[in-house]
């Protein structure tokens, strides 16, 4: 120890003389032009002695070197589009330098067009500055926060935003945005500013897992309106702006593949024929045909099983402009091929008459292995013809092709049953081929016909198209217990009367829109105004046809046993040889809408307010294919809408804005839900039935937000809401005359009232960040239901009570969390994000406190990306690391155990005295892991 310590002593002297003669330079890199950090630049510190050292700037714009030796140096700043700039400072001992460093974009001088390098409309500072700088209440997320970030579709980015939570799909996929706390029917879906049709055969809103998310330059999220914004938005809208042109030549490319975890634990199970689209013989040969059984293929029921599929991730895309900068082109593709399996429990409930409580009717295990394929091109070109004049030509194709095979084992509660497991047990295995197609065109034109006065238009030309191929084997056997305890299973048999069903669906949705904007821009009182006035008009034309055929087991030979090879079972055509023509999903719907606005806009000092009115006619008028005695098997509808809007926003100071703003809207039905239909989804839970007597909701809205951007990434806003929204539409379980059970019927329920709190914090450090967001939404409706219960005289009867309950698919709570870091010199870009989504309705019942449920979750994801050479990237990503399941129950208790056989007896899953067990899935995890690589 004696011979250690002076070389301990002499090693501390050393570093403490080391450190004395050593400082530090602290820096941050700026836009020369509006002193927005630059994340993400390339800084060199160095002298004319060889010293050198590379880092680039974090998340803030921040730089830091330590234990730099004192001398003459200087700063080197080099970033993408922009000038090189160098500093020249001399560095102290002991000295903490702070350095700020300008960098100016480069410009092009052109003789006919002088075009400066614009911002990165796909940067996180783009979508910071739009949110701080539009013209009402809107939640934007970037294309790089997209790339980086865990979702592969639309759908499930709209979670990581404030206020908006998603209902998902069988296979776990998120597929329709709830904003606010209101369900997926009261807002609308954009591109780039206008609406899409719908591929779905009966609702007009658009499912978001179709499209992918490597296609969209920024997703927006409009909570509030303008009068020049279509007004069938209560809730708000989601807008995709897809990408634009680069300035310079770029090319980038994507190419993954991915794995799900349950697919590798349980294989995946694929069938035959499942790559072709198929129309029903009755569409193909014309009304009068009379089918044969050599119409139809038993491919769907070839079922195979697959070990480990991969998925497939790919994206290409090519841009650029002319040297003149006047005509740019863009062409993207992007291609997604994924395989998920998905576990389930299903008990049907039905109420019990006596004590109002639920009683479980028949347990069903379900399994499910679905293949998505989505397909997307884009192209798009501008012609600049001079700084006032630009025409636009616009043209998508979307396509989501699923393969579905789901195997259900049905097990009776009320038949024959003796014990758990026993008793009428059916077996359902079913392929289902569904492909949605989206195709947009557009042709936009803006046109500074003088200095205060311009004009621009669109032509657009949509259709969506879903067409579904469904082929369902019915199979029946019974587990009877034994007198020396054990269980005899019957084999399996083919359901005489309802063996194999085959059903074809097609529908189409097809826009004709046109709109035309007029803006003058006089100066009044030493004030710039804005006033706008314009229109639009759109005929829709939606389209759906359905037909379903029944193939039995012929009276000869009306018990025939299933082992698993489709092709041994002798079937033949039943009597609907015509197919189903006058089934309701048979039917035609036209809506024409025509609507013209008056907007203005001004800023005073610090107060920019812009307001006005909308007026919307609306003409539908509809024809199905039920008999003439079926009343409201034609039917139209005409009514119109003042919707007035005024948006304030106060700017406290350039980096803090309040906001105010009030807007009025409608929702208009879904287009199946007029049609007076008996028939509905194979795939819900309950029967659906029309409604022709269904009314629009409407509401009014007003939003009050604070904002606050002290850096380009930071952010942090604060706002209430608040809606009142008059004969909402709601799906509620009633009793029908046609059905023993109950069914789901749409209707309005009077008025209900929607407010809520929204917090939004961003904030980085150097390289490290944090995003939060937290919403609070109370929602209030009452209606009349249904209370079972016995009279003075003992006799079972029926009262009608009113309930207090909140709005279907609202969660009280929704909350986000990410946790990010980023190193630009090393290229490491990694988080992890966690979504809570609070329990919410998920069906109304016409019965006192029988609503059904979903219960609160919580979803862990990560994703990070590492350069490896220049401009190529290695990435990953991981969904569902927790493994959440989808839960649904009704809050009362199960029935206490009696004699087995009877309702109360002991079920799976099922506990007396606790919550009534509905419905369970599991999705497992999914990895993706890929390359992708930019050259300019």
């Amino acid at each position: 120890m004696k011979k250690l310590l002076p070389f301990l002593i002499l090693l501390f002297y050393s570093a403490f003389v080391f450190a004395q003669g050593t400082a530090t330079v602290k820096g941050l890199v700026v836009d020369k032009q509006n002193g927005e950090p630059m994340l993400g630049a390339a800084v060199t510190l160095k002298n004319k002695s060889g010293y050198s050292r590379s880092t680039g700037t974090g998340l803030d714009g921040t730089f830091t070197f330590k234990n730099v030796p004192e001398g003459d140096y200087e700063v080197e700043v080099k970033y993408v589009s922009y000038q090189k700039s160098e500093t020249n400072f001399t560095l102290r001992a002991n000295e903490v330098r702070p350095v700020r460093i300008q960098i100016e974009a480069k410009v092009n001088n052109l003789q006919d067009v002088s075009v400066t390098a614009r911002a990165n409309r796909e940067s996180d500072q783009s979508a910071r500055k739009l949110e701080q700088r539009a013209d009402q209440v809107l939640n934007a997320v970037s294309a790089k926060t997209i790339e980086v970030s865990p979702d592969i579709t639309v759908a499930n980015v709209t979670q990581r935003v404030s206020g908006v939570s998603l209902e998902r799909s069988n296979n776990g996929e998120g597929q329709y945005a709830i904003i606010r706390g209101m369900e997926k029917r009261y807002s609308y879906t954009l591109i780039d500013g206008y609406k899409l049709p719908s591929p779905d055969n009966k609702n007009r809103y658009v499912p978001l897992d179709i499209f992918p998310a490597d296609i969209i330059e920024r997703l927006e999220v409009y909570k509030s309106l303008t009068p020049s914004m279509e007004g069938d938005a209560i809730a708000g809208a989601i807008n995709m702006s897809l990408k634009n042109a680069p300035d310079d030549f770029t090319v980038k490319v994507n190419l993954g593949t991915g794995l799900s975890q349950s697919v590798a634990d349980n294989g995946f199970t694929k069938f035959g024929n499942n790559n072709v689209e198929l129309r029903s013989p009755r569409i193909n040969n014309g009304d009068n045909y009379i089918a044969n059984r050599g119409d139809f293929s038993n491919n769907g029921q070839h079922f195979s099983d697959s070990k480990l599929p991969l998925g497939l991730i790919g994206g290409l895309s090519i841009g650029g402009r002319t040297k003149d900068k006047k005509f740019g082109a863009l062409l993207a593709g992007s291609y997604q091929d994924t395989y998920k399996d998905t576990k389930g429990t299903f008990f049907d409930t039905e109420v019990d008459a006596v004590s109002n409580l639920p009683k479980v009717t028949d347990i069903q295990a379900r399994t499910y292995s679905t293949e998505q394929q989505r397909t997307s091109v884009l192209g798009r070109f501008d012609y600049k013809f001079d700084t006032r004049n630009i025409v636009t030509l616009d043209a998508a194709y979307i396509d989501l092709a699923q393969n579905q095979y789901r195997y259900v084992s049905d097990t009776s509660l009320t038949l024959a049953r003796t014990g758990i497991g026993q008793g009428r047990i059916t077996e359902q295995p079913r392929s289902i081929r569904n492909v949605q197609k989206i195709y947009n065109f557009s042709l936009h034109g803006d046109h500074q016909l003088a200095d205060n006065f311009r004009i621009n238009w669109t032509g657009i030309y949509s259709k969506a198209t879903a067409n579904e191929n469904r082929y369902t084997l019915n199979l029946v056997t019974s587990n009877t217990l034994q007198s020396n305890g054990t269980v005899l299973q019957a084999p399996l048999t083919v359901d005489a009367s309802n063996g194999f069903a085959q059903a074809f669906a097609h529908n189409s949705d097809e826009d004709k829109s046109g709109y035309v904007n007029l803006i003058f821009t006089p100066t009044i009182a030493n004030t710039k105004v804005e006033f706008s006035a314009g229109g639009m008009y759109r005929n829709k034309t939606r389209t759906s046809t359905f037909d379903n055929y029944i193939l039995t087991l012929p009276i000869t030979n009306a018990t025939q046993v299933y082992n698993g090879n489709v092709d041994a079972i002798n079937f033949e055509l039943a009597n609907n040889r015509q197919g189903t023509p006058g089934d309701a999903l048979n039917y035609d719907f036209t809506e024409n809408i025509g609507a013209a606005y008056g907007q203005f806009k001004f800023t005073v000092g610090k107060l920019q307010a812009v307001g006005g009115v909308r007026y919307e006619h609306t003409n539908q008028s509809w024809l199905d294919a039920e008999p003439i005695t079926q009343p409201g098997k034609t039917g139209s509808i005409k009514y119109y809408d003042f919707l007035p809007s005024l948006n304030l926003k106060y700017m406290l100071t350039d980096k803090q804005n309040l906001r105010l703003s009030y807007y009025s809207a409608i929702s208009r039905p879904n287009f199946y839900e007029l049609v007076p239909h008996t028939s509905g989804d194979p795939d819900e839970d309950y029967q659906e039935v029309g409604n022709t007597n269904l009314k629009r909701a409407t509401a009014d809205n007003y939003d009050l937000r604070y904002e606050f951007f002290p850096k380009p990434l930071d952010q942090f806003l604060a706002g209430v809401f608040y809606k009142r929204i008059q004969n909402p539409i709601e799906y509620a379980l009633v009793n029908s005359n046609s059905y023993k059970d109950l069914v789901l019927e749409a209707g309005n329920f009077g008025t209900a009232t929607n407010y809520g709190l929204e917090l939004d914090a961003t904030k980085y450090i150097n390289h490290f960040g944090i995003r939060a967001n937290y919403s609070f939404t109370e929602s209030r409706i009452t209606t009349s239901k249904q209370q079972a219960y016995k009279d003075a005289n003992g006799n079972n009867t029926i009262r009608m009570v009113d309930q207090t309950r909140p709005l279907q698919g609202q969660s009280k709570n929704l909350g986000n969390l990410s946790f990010l870091y980023k190193d630009a010199k090393s290229g490491l870009d990694a988080q992890l994000s966690a979504v809570y989504t609070g329990e919410r309705i998920n069906r109304v019942s016409v019965y006192l406190d029988n609503d059904i449920w979903q219960k609160a979750f919580v979803s862990l994801d990560f994703s990070a990306e590492k350069r490896l050479y220049k401009q190529l990237y290695i990435y990953a990503k991981a969904t569902n690391l927790l493994n959440t399941p989808y839960k649904l129950f009704i809050k009362l208790p199960y029935p206490p155990l009696a004699p087995a056989g009877s309702s109360g007896q002991a079920i799976e899953y099922q506990e007396a005295g606790k919550d009534t067990f509905v419905r369970r899935d599991e999705y497992g995890q999914y990895y993706i892991l890929g390359l992708h690589y930019k050259f300019y």
